[in-house]
């Protein structure tokens, strides 16, 4: 697969608020580890058929501004052992939260692969293998066929009418420690995406630095820390260095160079936050409110239509705990009914201007 840097390659700003998404991108990117990954995590009997020298990534360019927003942009073409001519395509969606409807999304983004190559004047269809790598908090319990969204139509008259596919799960939340394979980068890497949302992260970080290799350090261990300090709760810049030093303290070069450059911003992020400590914690955390709200808004849209205005005000006044919840539970909603009643069980919290005022009118009355 041709390599090649597009526009598409760079972190836009709907990708920058999804720091999972941005770290798999930099990790399964580079075309070593994506052969690394793919080797180790798909079916054997499809690895085994696959010329692994041809792996080559394409650019999505393809794909319309709204697909953009719920993929990794992650595809790669290869040519099978026997049969030169015939190129099959893995694409390799990524997710931190179980998404009832991937499959359609999958299907989506495989036409725009099939329409593109229609319209390049290719003599056939390519064979397409959607991936759905996932590291969520909780198991993925989601049918991995796309007539899984269209319950009992396997036994019935309706069956041939139905297109149909499957995708392939890897379930990071499945596996335990040992059972994550590959060379080690590429096992430092998943380690780190598999406990990001766990309280013994902080206690596993140098144990997870220490893997990566000494020639592959200086490229990961940046990315691996703007990672941490954009999605890890509870994880100081003074910790982060503290691993980094325990994991490099006997490395020289460009590993100890890196180092040196990730304390620098480390230290100025400190300072920016001890001179601004309350303001930025507040603005942080309005801000990851307002996304992860925004985020959830559109998932709601897509299920059950057009919120109204009312429903819409209750979960954008939501705090962060609550939209956490929301994202998990509103995948086993069957109708608008569920989300109301979740919200009626689940009120707002008072902001801090509503409690300034009550107080002001509490001392007001006495």
């Amino acid at each position: 697969m041709k390599i090649s840097t597009t526009a598409k390659d760079q972190p836009s700003n709907n990708k920058l608020a999804n720091p999972h998404d941005l770290f798999f991108k930099s990790l399964v990117g580079r075309r070593k580890v994506a052969v690394q990954f793919l080797k180790s995590y798909l079916p054997v009997e499809v690895t085994a058929a696959i010329d692994w020298r041809t792996l080559e990534r394409v650019d999505g360019s393809f794909v319309t501004e709204e697909l953009s927003e719920h993929f990794s942009d992650l595809i790669f073409r290869v040519k099978l052992k026997k049969g030169e001519a015939v190129y099959v395509y893995v694409l390799l969606e990524h997710k931190s939260t179980p998404e009832k409807w991937v499959a359609l999304q999958l299907l989506d983004y495989i036409v725009g692969l099939w329409q593109r190559a229609k319209d390049s004047g290719e003599p056939q269809l390519p064979i397409v293998i959607p991936v759905v790598f996932y590291h969520g908090r909780r198991h993925w319990n989601i049918g991995t066929k796309l007539s899984d969204l269209m319950p009992g139509v396997a036994q019935t008259q309706w069956r041939r009418f139905v297109p149909d596919f499957e995708y392939h799960l890897c379930d990071l939340s499945s596996y335990e420690d040992h059972e994550i394979v590959g060379e080690s980068g590429l096992q430092s890497g998943l380690l780190l995406l598999k406990h990001i949302f766990g309280r013994e992260l902080e206690h596993r970080l140098t144990e997870i630095m220490k893997l990566l290799p000494p020639e592959e350090a200086a490229e990961q261990l940046l990315p691996m820390v703007r990672y941490i300090s954009a999605a890890a709760d509870g994880i100081t810049p003074d910790e982060i260095g503290e691993s980094i030093k325990a994991a490099f303290s006997d490395k020289s070069g460009a590993v100890m160079q890196t180092a040196a450059q990730i304390w620098m911003e480390q230290g100025r992020t400190k300072g920016r936050q001890e001179g601004r400590q309350e303001g930025r914690q507040e603005g942080r955390q309005e801000g990851r409110q307002e996304e992860a709200s925004t985020v959830i808004l559109r998932q709601l849209n897509r299920l059950f239509g057009e919120l109204n205005s009312r429903q819409e005000s209750r979960i954008r006044r939501l705090s962060l705990t609550q939209l956490e919840l929301l994202s998990e539970e509103l995948l086993e909603f069957e109708a608008i009914a569920n989300l109301n009643a979740w919200l009626r069980a689940n009120p707002p919290a008072p902001t801090k201007k509503a409690k300034k005022a009550k107080r002001r009118i509490a001392s007001t009355v006495n």
